[in-house]
């Protein structure tokens, strides 16, 4: 497998409680930034993150109850990171943020979209550049080892996404 999109993920009624948790103006966002990936010459604005678990540890009282139902409808048998993002249009300075890979130890990454627009994921499979446009309720799947980039929305200020990195 190098990727695969499955539309209608999760079920409506769970979506849409996850969706209005991580969406929810009170959520504790911490910005990481001013680069979104770990090219440091090149900054780009960053963006805003959410740990669910990272470090071999649970960062959040919501892990259990929002996250688990991913990992075991994805299948997971062990995690290394769970985070929630949130980018603001307004940070992006060019189309497409850096590519890059999340973590390199041939484990599965997924970004699970919590909202809709015309930005998006672009992978590199091939030599070849494959745009997934954001829809809520979509999971875009792939191996470690592709590397990818956030593709700047044009008509929504924010995006939303759970990025998971499991075995």
């Amino acid at each position: 497998m190098d990727f695969k999109v499955i539309d209608n993920f999760l079920e409506k009624k769970f979506f849409k409680i996850l969706k209005d948790t991580i969406t929810h103006e009170e959520f504790p966002w911490r910005r990481r930034g001013p680069i979104s990936t770990y090219k440091k010459d090149e900054i780009d604005g960053g963006y805003f993150s959410y740990s669910f678990f990272n470090n071999y540890i649970e960062n959040s009282e919501h892990y259990r109850i929002l996250i688990i139902p991913i990992l075991d409808k994805l299948k997971a048998r062990s995690v290394i990171a769970v985070r929630a993002n949130m980018t603001l249009t307004k940070l992006f300075e060019k189309e497409t943020l850096n590519y890059h890979k999340d973590y390199e130890f041939g484990n599965t990454t997924a970004v699970f979209n919590l909202t809709s627009c015309n930005g998006g994921i672009s992978l590199l499979v091939n030599k070849e550049n494959i745009k997934i446009p954001a829809v809520e309720n979509r999971i875009v799947i792939f191996n470690s080892d592709i590397y990818h980039a956030t593709i700047k929305p044009t008509n929504a200020d924010v995006k939303f996404v759970i990025n998971l990195n499991y075995f």
